[in-house]
């Protein structure tokens, strides 16, 4: 597979230990090679092929994370966490200054990319599974319910969290798994009796509350009527 080949099946990326110092110099002369300084690293190059979408920004800061690794070879997968995972997934108002994690195994961190900082915020586990993530547009991704737990633990703004627990509903998350996940925000706001909530379903009514509710029946999208809008 030549490089050309290699940046198409990866949204355009290249890494620099994917080529030789024959192909990277006919890629510049060429223009193929549009960027070899992406989020200021010297790791990979950004070609003709790259997007500039948000799941290409975060595929790329996966696909660097393991710059001597070739992604096929990344097994246990890592995948992207937290806020990262909410982000990619459209849910919620996420903040830039919000902590991105990705998960990995232990036995690919001593090949980890330490220079560029992208291992900051890695949480390392042992125990990854299949069935702990998804594929999003082609990027690794943690499932909702413990992505939404990383994001809230993180974050002390009541606006972007309801804003959060209300897409993760939407996106088909029940009630009561967003309440179990809503214990960690216990005793953090102060609700319109001048009280914290003390379990995660008082603070997922204190969110309701605020914030119009979704339908919750199909009595409820019954009764809706899109002259009401205007």
């Amino acid at each position: 597979m030549n490089y050309r080949e290699l940046a198409a099946k990866q949204r355009g990326f290249l890494l620099r230990s994917q080529l030789t110092e024959e192909e990277i110099k006919e890629a510049r002369e060429t223009g193929f090679i549009v960027n070899e300084h992406l989020l200021y690293t010297k790791q990979g190059f950004e070609t003709q092929l790259s997007g500039s979408s948000i799941s290409d920004t975060y595929y790329w800061l996966w696909l660097l994370a393991f710059p001597t690794i070739p992604p096929e070879q990344r097994n246990p997968m890592p995948y992207m966490a937290g806020s990262a995972a909410l982000r990619i997934r459209g849910i919620g108002r996420i903040g830039s200054g919000d902590p991105m994690y990705v998960v990995t195994p232990p036995e690919l961190m001593p090949y980890a990319n330490i220079e560029e900082k992208v291992t900051d915020e890695f949480i390392v586990d042992d125990n990854i599974q299949s069935t702990d993530w998804s594929l999003v547009d082609g990027v690794p991704v943690e499932n909702i319910l413990p992505a939404l737990r990383k994001y809230l633990m993180t974050n002390d703004d009541f606006e972007y969290s309801a804003n959060a627990t209300l897409d993760a509903y939407d996106e088909g998350c029940s009630w009561d798994e967003l309440a179990e996940v809503l214990e960690v925000c216990t005793k953090r706001w102060t609700d319109e009796n001048g009280r914290k909530p003390q379990t995660g379903k008082e603070v997922l009514n204190h969110f309701l509350n605020e914030y119009a509710s979704p339908a919750t029946s199909e009595e409820e999208d019954d009764d809706y009527d899109e002259d009401d809008d205007w």
